[in-house]
């Protein structure tokens, strides 16, 4: 049976101090308050903790679009650009909604999941990695470095 898009939502990020977390958005449900337990920059592209997952950038201020999409099932790898960052985590949701947070703050907008109560696969994406590190040198780029979400619900 093949998966098919179940939603799809875009959230524009202003990134800050090179990462961003995607957490439960109940924040009773998250033992560790972003930015606690982050870790070491360069370490890791995706790091899960209970309830929330750090994702790290390669740009220290900038504005990213993170486009999400929900499967009915385990999507196939994404070929759609080259991607310069691939992993996968799990992530526990009570409420099916998700607060994205930065150093300074949750952002505003949700990520809709749809279900509560369910424990979802992450696979990310990121593209414009190595041009994003370069230009926030000097500027606040606006949509270079790109994530892609595909969530589905872990057996």
């Amino acid at each position: 049976m093949t998966a098919n898009v179940v939603s799809r939502q875009v959230v524009e990020i202003l990134v800050d101090y090179n990462g961003f977390c995607l957490q439960e958005e109940d924040d009773e449900q998250v033992p560790i308050a972003y930015p606690e337990g982050r870790a070491e920059l360069g370490t890791a592209f995706l790091v899960s903790h209970q309830s929330r997952v750090d994702v790290e950038s390669a740009g220290h201020t900038h504005f990213s679009p993170l486009t999400v999409e929900v499967w009915d099932g385990e999507p196939p790898i994404d070929s759609s650009q080259v991607w310069e960052e691939k992993g996968e985590v799990t992530l526990a949701s009570a409420t099916g909604r998700l607060a994205v947070w930065v150093i300074a703050g949750p952002e505003e907008e949700r990520i809709e999941l749809g279900r509560a109560q369910v424990t979802w696969h992450l696979r990310m994406y990121s593209a414009g990695r190595e041009e994003v590190a370069r230009l926030a040198e000097f500027e606040v780029p606006e949509g270079v470095e790109r994530y892609l979400a595909h969530f589905w619900e872990a057996e």
